[in-house]
């Protein structure tokens, strides 16, 4: 596994499922991003409610944009995995610092959607953008120097 290059199997042995959950998440992303955007107040509330986030009051601006690019990067599966790499921590802060707080109120909460958004970011992290991808695409398998492939990555 790479993040910046892929093997000469990369992508051949996923299912062509698994590209339309990469465009689900991606759009889920992108959505989450905009909505942050649009209720920024949503977003400085979560933060100064958590004191494990209180230190990061300043990702506020940074937050929904961070969101919209990769999950556009991820939508198209262009460097999927070090896009879903980027999302992994704050996805894991959404689910632990802010959603299991407010389990209690379990009709408004969002805790199934940032668990889930989580999981499918970690598998398309270990798996790639696969065989329906920019990346798969767009760049090349890891040439060694006598032009045959390299078997692993």
């Amino acid at each position: 596994m790479s993040l910046l290059h892929q093997n000469s199997m990369s992508g051949k042995n996923v299912p062509n499922w698994v590209s339309i959950l990469r465009v689900v998440l991606g759009v889920c992303l992108i959505y989450k991003g905009i909505d942050f955007i649009q209720h920024k107040e949503v977003l400085v509330s979560y933060i100064e409610q958590s004191k494990a986030l209180k230190n990061f009051a300043w990702s506020v601006n940074f937050l929904p944009w961070i969101h919209i690019i990769g999950g556009f990067m991820i939508l198209v599966g262009l460097f999927t995995r070090l896009m879903s790499l980027i999302q992994i921590p704050i996805l894991l802060g959404a689910v632990v610092f802010v959603n299991l707080q407010d389990a209690a109120k379990v009709a408004q909460s969002d805790l199934p959607f940032s668990f889930l958004m989580l999981v499918l970011v970690i598998v398309f992290f270990i798996e790639g953008g696969g065989y329906m991808s920019l990346d798969n695409a767009v760049r090349k398998p890891i040439n060694n120097g006598s032009g045959e492939q390299l078997a692993d990555a």
